[in-house]
């Protein structure tokens, strides 16, 4: 297998599993299974920093940071504003079916929520999800602008360098709240190691390597000895990105343990075909799965008794939800025009009506021209 393989595969593996290790817990049945409330504990751990880690090592420096702006609009931005009108349509039909009685008012209510949604700075009442998403964004932008300041001529980048840490400590001291913005620190966190352990790797561990070693193995013994000890010891060890139940001492020691743990793992599970295949697929659908995984999960609550200890249909349903969630990436993958507002245009090869709608004068003004230069015709 060439070098280039092994990184694409052993990473999208991992993000593939941190998507869904990040979707099973919206589940209230996993409360009926001790052993999976106690995965869950411990995944936390690694669950959510696996992802910003490995988005972090594969982090390109490429494109300026005016063209990387650009494109971080395009692949997680405007995506994420179709995810937010289409799960409110999604739910005003869904609240139209199930409803014994569905009245306008509540219709036009769950429309006007979205300009106070926007006005707060919080997407929480269409979707908990979301926050995820936008913050990864300002995490990523918040990484290219340290890059972009470091590569200034000295000593103007020690000066922007220092403001940009005192910025990063009053964010993190304050937690401002608005667009989910107390995340960045956090998230810059995870992002700035992923891409330093790149550079480190590429001059000391001959690349992605390193992970297939043996000396890989002394993470999931550090791990797990850490949490024993830790637990005996009677340290906090809670730990919730999502809930800023974190600190950057030896809370964000342990979950990079984790984070290499999960690593270890996906080398042995890139052996298994099928496994292998479905958590990658997985990996491109991310943001899809995170998107839809609660909508279909309202859904299921409404047809299936959910409350009944029944483990063979909580475990077909998680599952299908996922599959839903992938084929749902899948299909509108495949629909001309409406892709447009779902998928990153570069990914997308378009045909020549799209490609004349977005050069139309209406439409042509709010496409940077930087954008146009990756995109593919049919």
């Amino acid at each position: 297998m060439k070098e280039n393989d092994k990184r694409i595969l052993i990473f999208d593996i991992a993000k593939g599993i941190s998507i869904i290790l990040m979707t099973i817990g919206r589940y209230d049945f996993i409360n009926m299974y001790p052993y999976l409330m106690q995965f869950q504990e411990v995944a936390l751990f690694f669950r959510m920093p696996t992802f910003i880690f490995v988005s972090g090592y594969l982090f390109s420096e490429r494109l300026n940071f005016k063209r990387f702006l650009y494109h971080k609009i395009d692949g997680l931005l405007k995506p994420l504003i179709s995810f937010i009108l289409s799960l409110t349509l999604l739910n005003i039909i869904f609240y139209a079916i199930v409803s014994d009685v569905a009245t306008f008012n509540v219709v036009l209510g769950l429309i006007a929520n979205l300009a106070r949604y926007f006005y707060h700075g919080s997407f929480d009442g269409i979707y908990v999800s979301f926050w995820f998403i936008l913050a990864l964004f300002l995490g990523q932008v918040t990484l290219k602008g340290f890059l972009e300041i470091k590569g200034l001529n000295k000593p103007l980048n020690y000066r922007l360098l220092i403001a940009f840490f005192v910025v990063l400590f009053v964010l993190n001291s304050i937690k401002i709240k608005f667009y989910w913005t107390e995340y960045i620190p956090i998230f810059f966190t995870y992002l700035l190691i992923g891409y330093s352990f790149q550079k480190i790797s590429k001059r000391f561990l001959n690349e992605t390597s390193f992970f297939y070693s043996k000396i890989m193995i002394v993470f999931p013994i550090l791990f797990f000895i850490s949490i024993f000890i830790m637990n005996q010891l009677n340290i906090k060890i809670n730990f919730s990105l999502g809930g800023l139940e974190f600190n950057f001492h030896y809370l964000l020691a342990l979950s990079l343990l984790g984070v290499f743990t999960v690593l270890y793992l996906c080398r042995y599970i890139e052996k298994i075909p099928i496994l292998n295949s479905f958590l990658v697929y997985c990996s491109k659908a991310s943001f899809y799965i995170l998107a839809f995984h609660i909508f279909i999960k309202d859904v299921y609550y409404v047809l299936f008794d959910l409350k009944t200890y029944n483990p063979v249909l909580h475990t077909l349903l998680f599952i299908s939800n996922i599959i839903l969630c992938c084929l749902i990436y899948r299909f509108l993958q495949r629909v001309p025009f409406v892709r447009i507002i779902f998928y990153p245009i570069k990914v997308i090869v378009l045909n020549k009506d799209e490609i004349r709608l977005l050069k139309s004068k209406y439409i042509n003004r709010f496409i940077p021209k930087d954008i146009f230069l990756d995109i593919v015709v049919r």
